[in-house]
């Protein structure tokens, strides 16, 4: 079953169109998987890494941009503060400023907004992705 069978599946299983959070947002087989997913209006989809970077892919695969849930950097992310918090609350032994670097790491940031229930499903690398049930 291809990627894109097995997102296009269980989106199936939802009463409204999940957010899907791509870790490796500016690679070129998420764009063009992105673009499908957004044509067939199956999924909310957001992309992380650098906005410039991103919005590049977009332009080069002709995704309108516009229908992205949204684009998201770790490194500047606007609500940084609160996902330290939650990290802290999760990881309590932790050092606090050995935490604010750890989250700006996209895979790390993206499973705490998918623990916060901001988003659905996060696919930290398409090309090992099995699907929506691989533990990630």
């Amino acid at each position: 079953m291809s990627k894109l069978e097995a997102i296009r599946m269980w989106c199936a299983d939802r009463e409204t169109p999940p957010i899907i959070c791509f870790v490796q947002g500016t690679d070129p087989e998420v764009i063009k998987l992105t673009k499908i997913l957004l044509q067939e209006e199956l999924a909310e989809v957001i992309l992380m890494g650098d906005e410039l970077e991103v919005y590049d892919q977009c332009h080069i695969y002709r995704v309108n941009e516009s229908l992205l849930y949204g684009v998201m950097n770790p490194a500047d992310h606007t609500e940084i503060e609160y996902y330290t918090d939650l990290y802290l609350e999760l990881h309590p032994d932790e050092d606090p400023k050995k935490a604010g670097r750890v989250i700006k790491r996209p895979e790390v940031l993206a499973q705490l907004m998918q623990s916060d229930g901001a988003v659905d499903l996060v696919i930290p690398d398409l090309g090992t992705w099995t699907g929506p049930g691989q533990v990630t």
